[in-house]
């Protein structure tokens, strides 16, 4: 006989069972048709729900560079993006450029998306510093990487724009001086390759004041680009930079403790995922003892683990499209994510989670507690609220 159960804790389907477990008593026992329903909140001390601090994300070499601000006006509290990048040569062996004048210097982004509310006329405004430290192309980098910069800001301006349909840009003006640096140095050793290149001008350090707004920067048809002309002929001309391919980029964000989200949240009845180094849920699996022995002689055919979303003020600030959950062995080590499920679908997030909560209940090798993290978090500005008391197990087993 199949039996269903749907339950926020496992143990609590015992109830029927053995009424004289202390664990078990007090829950909110319901039997349908076919199998049993247990209702209960976290409070009950089965399964046990908690927020947590990210505290850092490997954040070199993401998809995409974040760069902008999300004001601290939500239980959130400030959200802070910026980065460094190195730039490179279009090529080898750059000859000299000379008797020229520098027009100007652009430094161009194409993005294809953003986080929060993009008004292209707000206080988004720009700073670019030439780093003094070398990053690395094969190094592994974090969130909170500090960088070394020197200098007075470079931007002048910067603003939006629609190239076409499907691409916009952001541009930032330069100013002229580092055009001037770059052309001085043509046909000299500083431009024979990238390598001799990067020790001349180790990158840049981009940031942003902006208005709830993070844009998400493409590597792609990105550069950095000084317009210039010769003495005594009006036609400018270009020299370009690669922004993307080898260039070693980190993605930076602010640090963000629990303090600033217990001021502000209401963690009994909400839990909550942020990405940018922000905050993820733990799931903690309560009474391990009293689960193996209930299945001990049944065959677990299929749990799923489940997540509602609370569906408030979402317009501006969307949720995460997929969450991943994370299993870890008995030291609180990762071993890696569940591969299936994890869509948001109707306002819910669904996991298979069979496999582990077999191996947790007759193997030695996995926790109790799950990470419920963002997907992509180093590269994406989302948060998502969730409910505690909504938070459900669904188990299919078959009495042997």
């Amino acid at each position: 006989m199949n039996k269903y159960i749907s339950t926020f804790c496992l143990c609590a389907t015992l109830l029927i069972f053995s009424c004289t477990d202390p664990n078990l008593i007090g829950l909110d026992v319901q039997p349908p048709s076919d199998g049993i329903s247990v209702l209960l909140t976290s409070n009950k001390n089965n399964l046990k729900l908690s927020t947590i601090s990210e505290e850092t994300l490997e954040t070199s070499e993401a998809n995409r560079l974040l760069l902008g601000k999300i004001d601290g006006g939500s239980v959130f509290g400030d959200n802070v993006a910026s980065f460094v990048t190195q730039i490179l040569l279009p090529s080898n062996n750059i000859d000299t450029i000379e008797n020229v004048v520098v027009d100007s210097v652009i430094l161009s982004y194409t993005y294809t998306d953003f986080y929060g509310d993009l008004d292209e006329n707000n206080d988004f405004v720009v700073q670019v510093y030439e780093i003094d430290e070398s990053i690395f192309k094969d190094s592994v980098y974090s969130s909170n990487y500090s960088p070394i910069y020197s200098g007075s800001n470079l931007a002048l301006s910067n603003g939006f724009s629609e190239e076409d349909s499907t691409q916009a840009v952001l541009n930032i003006r330069i100013d002229n001086s580092l055009g001037e640096k770059l052309i001085d140095a043509s046909g000299l050793e500083h431009m024979v390759d990238n390598v001799a290149f990067l020790e001349f001008f180790k990158g840049l350090y981009v940031s942003a004041f902006a208005t709830n707004t993070i844009v998400y920067l493409n590597l792609t048809q990105s550069k950095l680009s000084v317009y210039y002309h010769e003495i005594g002929i009006d036609t400018a001309v270009s020299f370009d930079f690669n922004l993307g391919g080898e260039a070693a980029r980190i993605n930076i964000f602010n640090e963000k403790d629990m303090s600033q989200l217990l001021q502000q949240a209401d963690t009994f009845t909400y839990t909550y995922v942020q990405s940018m180094a922000g905050y993820k849920t733990v799931i903690e699996i309560q009474h391990l003892d009293t689960l193996k022995s209930f299945f001990e002689n049944k065959a677990i055919n299929r749990v799923n683990l489940s997540f509602e979303l609370d569906g408030a003020d979402t317009a501006d600030f969307p949720p995460h499209g997929k969450l991943h959950l994370r299993i870890l062995d008995t030291e609180e080590q990762s071993l890696g994510v569940l591969s299936e499920g994890g869509n948001l679908e109707n306002g819910n997030y669904s996991f298979n989670i069979t496999q582990y909560f077999f191996s947790l209940l007759f193997k030695i090798e996995y926790s109790n507690r799950l990470y419920l993290e963002a997907e992509f978090a180093a590269a994406n500005a989302n948060r998502t609220i969730l409910i505690k008391d909504k938070i459900s197990f669904n188990i299919i087993y078959t009495d042997l």
